[in-house]
């Protein structure tokens, strides 16, 4: 496929401002846009493993053993599920948290927040010094 470039600075080897893309692929039975459509759904994939990697510590296997490995990465997933479930809550309530933000992001405008206990009418209250609604948080 080519297309027109978006800037218009030409190529220095074919002259031309155009943008040239390939799929190769043995798929004879798919048709064009079936192929295409099917590529497109990597990218979707790869952010998935970019999210376990760097978040969830994926990128650094804890084990020498494949078994205990694999349990780490599968409670790793489960960990990642309940996350999206907190999030997409929290993120009804903080409109400075979306459902898709990810960990490091969620954890400087969620969890950092400076406070302290104080002992007041008999009983321990947690003071938090921010104007956040953590109050509203009902699950």
């Amino acid at each position: 496929m080519r297309e027109k470039s978006s800037t218009q600075q030409a190529d220095l080897f074919t002259g031309d401002n155009l943008s040239y893309r390939t799929l190769l692929t043995n798929d004879w039975q798919s048709s064009e846009k079936e192929v295409i459509e099917f590529y497109n759904q990597r990218g979707s994939s790869e952010k998935t493993f970019d999210v376990m990697n760097n978040d969830f510590g994926w990128k650094q296997m804890p084990c020498s053993f494949m078994n205990e490995n694999t349990s780490f990465m599968i409670l790793m997933a489960m960990a990642k599920n309940f996350y999206n479930y907190f999030v997409e809550k929290v993120s009804k309530v903080f409109t400075n948290i979306k459902p898709t933000t990810r960990l490091k992001g969620f954890i400087f405008r969620f969890i950092s927040v400076a406070g302290k206990w104080v002992f007041k009418a008999r009983q321990w209250v947690l003071k938090l010094y921010t104007d956040r609604p953590y109050d509203r948080l009902v699950f």
